[in-house]
């Protein structure tokens, strides 16, 4: 048998919880002390108290997170405050705030697993904001949003600069493509070692390479996976869909991630050569990855299923396989098994679990080597770098 496959469902996670996550002098659930205050018979009292707990509040930071309950609240001069994030699709109609009457004051509260982790944004009169009372901030490709983290949630360690250790070197490049008839930077990222090796390395093909880069911290990923030999040293080219970085407009990933054979032919037989005349990388395609988040993990399934000897390993993250009816996981399912090992993760709140599983029932069908996971997270950079290491070391683990 071949399947080397594992099902994650991190629903049961128990870690220390930080000083935010403990009790203090707040009485939780919140909606008790809540239902207190408005017992007060009159509107000043009310406010008394809610501006005694809103400095509580502020000293303690929200949302206030107790097993699986988060209590949001917001206090202003507004009609309507409700919430939008990973947990609800983004859609501020599901969760509004409550007023207690005759304040300034909402509140909400939602269940979540004990270990999520969620992107979100306040929704104040229909304009959506960070959460004024969060410290906590996570990047998206539209910019920050607010964090939130359930108790038994573990932050990332490899994502962290490190400034004990030796740091790789990130080389830029362009690849002008006869078969796009357009030119794409390159950034290709060297591990510490390579000056003074010989030897040829591994390389990964990473997909939103820009975005891999400034959002999900992976050149912090390689060095310290590498610096403490969890992984052998491994070169890493970084395509950005962007033919101009600075000009959004010049995004070419709708159409080249969309199932584009053109754009993984270019891959192979342009990317690949030029990569390896400038540089000492391996020509084995057992060794040579291809990753991608959302349609990145479409596109690169779809370079490891048809072009297999080029792309020996492949990693798609929250992907984006319900695309084109499915196509991708019914490639999977009518084809004889391609010389592939994989890796599949997705989150559970509103991301691509649903497609993801169907293809990992196909890999266990068609007798693939493959991992695959679940977070209760949803479709965001903060799920994704979580999950870099990962991918590094189901690939390139040292044994």
């Amino acid at each position: 048998m071949l399947i080397t496959w594992s099902m994650m469902i991190m629903t049961s996670v128990h870690a220390p919880a930080s000083p935010r996550n403990q009790q203090d002098s707040l009485t939780l659930p919140l909606s008790h002390l809540l239902e207190q205050i408005e017992t007060l018979p009159d509107s000043a009292g009310r406010q008394a108290a809610v501006n005694a707990l809103i400095g509580k509040l502020t000293a303690r930071g929200t949302p206030l997170v107790h097993d699986s309950t988060s209590e949001f609240v917001y206090t202003g001069n507004a009609r309507h405050v409700a919430l939008a994030g990973d947990f609800n699709g983004w859609d501020p109609a599901r969760d509004s705030l409550r007023r207690v009457p005759g304040t300034s004051f909402f509140h909400a509260s939602i269940q979540l697993d004990t270990a999520a982790r969620c992107d979100y944004k306040l929704v104040v009169d229909g304009v959506w904001l960070l959460d004024p009372m969060n410290p906590r901030q996570c990047m998206s490709g539209f910019g920050p949003n607010s964090e939130l983290r359930m108790p038994a949630y573990r932050p990332p360690r490899d994502i962290t600069f490190d400034p004990s250790i030796q740091h790789g070197t990130v080389d830029t490049l362009m690849l002008r493509s006869r078969l796009l008839a357009r030119s794409h930077p390159v950034y290709v990222y060297l591990p510490p070692s390579y000056p003074s090796t010989r030897k040829k390395l591994p390389l990964v093909v990473v997909t939103d390479g820009g975005e891999y880069l400034s959002l999900g911290l992976m050149n912090n990923v390689l060095d310290n996976l590498i610096a403490a030999r969890r992984i052998q040293p491994v070169i890493a080219v970084f395509l950005d869909p962007r033919t101009d970085p600075a000009d959004r407009r010049t995004n070419t990933r709708m159409q080249d991630y969309a199932l584009r054979d053109t754009f993984a032919q270019s891959l192979a037989r342009e990317l690949l050569p030029m990569i390896r005349k400038e540089y000492r990388v391996s020509g084995d395609a057992k060794t040579t990855a291809i990753m991608g988040a959302s349609l990145g993990g479409l596109i690169a399934a779809y370079a490891g299923w048809s072009r297999p000897d080029a792309f020996g390993l492949c990693a798609a993250q929250s992907p984006a396989f319900s695309w084109n009816s499915s196509q991708i996981i019914n490639n999977f399912a009518h084809s004889a098994r391609k010389p592939l090992r994989l890796y599949i993760d997705t989150g559970t709140l509103h991301d691509a679990q649903v497609e993801a599983r169907q293809m990992r029932d196909v890999l266990v069908t068609k007798n693939y080597r493959f991992h695959y996971a679940e977070y209760p997270e949803g479709h965001s950079w903060g799920s994704w770098r979580a999950r870099i290491a990962d991918i590094l070391l189901y690939f390139y683990g040292m044994k």
